[in-house]
């Protein structure tokens, strides 16, 4: 691993911006960590496993797949999505399948990343939950990023825009403030709307993504709204008699997003109460909205929030061989490592230099990322990617170990843009 802070590791912000340009941050995140000199026999494998179980026309062979196994939460087996399965981390496979192509020359994993984004635009449509169709755009603006001449999936994406806005009700919270919210679609407890601020905020990075695929002003309005449920506190006892949270979902004394606003547990993967905890599930995808909607309109509560969180992750996930657990210092995953990576990565453009959040961010985000590298090369899947220190986290359902996986690759690729291959053991 490199000495942090030598003049050969250093990613200055100002080179930073230069290597960004008129890109953008996520054009440069797409695109910059792709000369890598070498990849580990890990990081090969695991993009393989994506190839392996992948139909040539979108979807998964279940047959084929280690993680589209019946789980707390997961589809796999129901009628909900085409084929059996639960394709929740489609998005983040894909974003590395394109990225690992460029690095390696082998046009597999384009061809499997292509299908995978037609299968979305083809079998999401309104009878879907909202993390599905935000999942959805998602993809589908990953794919128009690859392939900008082919309009053929922005029909597609204006149709789940639609459907969003079909389902989106206004919500005035005990503080004041209106703004247009997507309900997840289904509720906890005595709440008509679950609220989870991982599936939401996926919606959000969507809006965005559909923005920056049609130039059409007023999803960008409606991403702009939406956002406030990222931004206003969370509130205890804000429920309304309509069954909708008067409130947001930041709490102040955690200096993260609750996992959503109910006092409920149960849910996948842990078996906290979702309104006294944050995770990075949620931090990375929050942050990912927040950062996203900032290059475009530039309200410093969006960076507020996204550099507060991050501070998070770290302070309160990461051990000290820089390894990141889910909702503190639980076990060792690498998919919450990588993502831990990614959210610096994404914060890079829009912090000085001379500050102390930068480079406080950036020892942190190079440990995680000497630890991804290290694990990542002789990575395991029967393993699930996860060293159990204190087993408060969960495997269960493994279609959130295969997204914590993909989470993993992001978050390689993202280091060696921040890093450099000399990180890269």
């Amino acid at each position: 691993m490199k000495k942090l802070g030598g003049k050969a590791c250093a990613t200055t912000r100002r080179h930073f911006l230069w290597q960004v340009g008129a890109l953008g941050t996520s054009a440069f995140l797409h695109r910059s960590a792709d000369a890598a000199d070498a990849i580990p026999a890990g990081v090969t494998r695991l993009a393989d496993q994506f190839v392996r179980e992948a139909l040539p026309e979108g979807g998964v062979d279940v047959a084929k797949s280690i993680w589209q196994k019946p789980g707390r939460g997961a589809a796999v087996g129901g009628k909900t999505f085409a084929g059996g399965i639960d394709p929740r981390y489609f998005r983040f496979e894909v974003e590395a399948l394109y990225r690992i192509s460029r690095m390696t020359t082998d046009d597999r994993y384009r061809r499997v990343a292509d299908a995978q984004g037609h299968y979305m635009a083809h079998s999401i449509s309104k009878q879907h939950p909202m993390w599905a169709i935000g999942n959805a755009l998602e993809l589908l603006g990953i794919y128009h990023q690859e392939h900008p001449l082919d309009d053929a999936l922005v029909g597609p994406a204006m149709d789940l825009v639609e459907i969003l806005r079909g389902r989106r009700v206004r919500i005035t919270t005990v503080d004041g403030v209106n703004f247009g919210h997507f309900p997840c679609g289904y509720g906890v407890l005595k709440a008509k709307d679950a609220g989870w601020t991982n599936d939401l905020s996926m919606v959000g990075s969507g809006l965005v993504w559909a923005y920056e695929m049609t130039k059409d002003k007023t999803i960008l309005e409606d991403a702009v709204s939406f956002a406030e449920y990222f931004v206003q506190p969370w509130r205890p006892q804000a429920l309304g008699t309509d069954g909708y949270w008067r409130c947001g979902t930041w709490h102040e004394q955690i200096g993260s997003w609750v996992i959503g606003p109910s006092h409920y547990t149960g849910f996948e993967s842990t078996d906290v109460f979702a309104d006294e905890a944050s995770w990075v599930f949620s931090t990375m995808t929050c942050i990912d909205f927040l950062m996203r909607l900032y290059r475009h309109r530039p309200d410093p509560r969006f960076l507020d929030r996204s550099l507060r969180a991050a501070q998070w992750t770290f302070r309160a996930c990461q051990f000290d061989d820089g390894s990141v657990g889910m909702c503190g210092r639980d076990d060792k995953w690498l998919g919450f490592t990588g993502d831990a990576v990614t959210q610096a990565a994404l914060l890079r453009a829009h912090l000085s230099d001379k500050g102390e959040a930068w480079p406080d961010l950036y020892r942190k985000a190079g440990r995680a990322h000497g630890y991804l590298c290290e694990k990542l090369a002789a990575a395991n899947l029967e393993t699930h990617g996860v060293e159990w220190v204190n087993r408060k986290s969960s495997t269960d359902p493994l279609v959130n170990v295969a997204m914590l996986w993909a989470n993993g690759l992001l978050g390689w690729l993202n280091g060696h843009t921040l890093f450099g291959a000399d990180n890269n053991r």
